[in-house]
């Protein structure tokens, strides 16, 4: 069975990575090598803790998705798996899938002061329930306003897809159910 994926990148992994290293770093030096550091006493080792905990994470889950690298889609004939930012939706077989559109979105972007318009590819399911079971209920909750919104399930960001966002779309029309391109 033919499968097509689009591996994660490596390069935003990687930034973290820099950024929680030169905090940690920062926080290193201030505790330990400046002229004159700041006391392991009180409020500060509380700090000193936190952020070398909180970083420590961090670190952890950035090496783990560098090693890992994970697909950030996956499909074949049986179905297909979206995995953006290590958050999976779990293997979709195509006979639970009733329609494919795309779907335009209101979401926030970081570099806009308010709100835009994003077009997606918007996934209605069958029997979405088992898909929906996998995540906590505040999540679920959230599905089903964008189902009530949207009449979509499960919304692929075309963005996530890069210059293989047609590929994609081709695939996706070509073993799901078609509504519009």
């Amino acid at each position: 069975m033919e499968s097509f994926q689009i591996k994660r990148k490596i390069l935003p992994d990687l930034v973290v990575v820099l950024a929680t290293l030169l905090l940690i770093s920062v926080v290193g030096w201030a505790f330990f090598l400046k002229e004159d550091p700041i006391p392991l006493a009180g409020p500060a080792i509380i700090i000193f803790f936190i952020i070398g905990g909180i970083g420590s994470l961090v670190l952890f889950f950035a090496f783990k998705m560098i090693i890992r690298r994970p697909a950030t889609i996956t499909i074949n004939q049986e179905g297909f798996e979206y995995n953006p930012g290590g958050v999976s939706t779990g293997f979709i077989p195509w006979t639970n899938v009733a329609e494919i559109k795309e779907v335009e979105v209101r979401t926030q972007k970081t570099n806009s002061s308010g709100p835009v318009w994003e077009t997606t590819l918007g996934i209605k399911l069958k029997e979405p329930a088992p898909y929906r079971n996998q995540y906590p209920s505040i999540i679920r909750g959230l599905m089903k306003v964008n189902d009530n919104m949207y009449d979509a399930d499960i919304f692929f960001r075309l963005t996530d897809f890069g210059n293989q966002v047609d590929e994609v779309k081709t695939l996706m029309y070509k073993f799901g159910k078609r509504t519009s391109l």
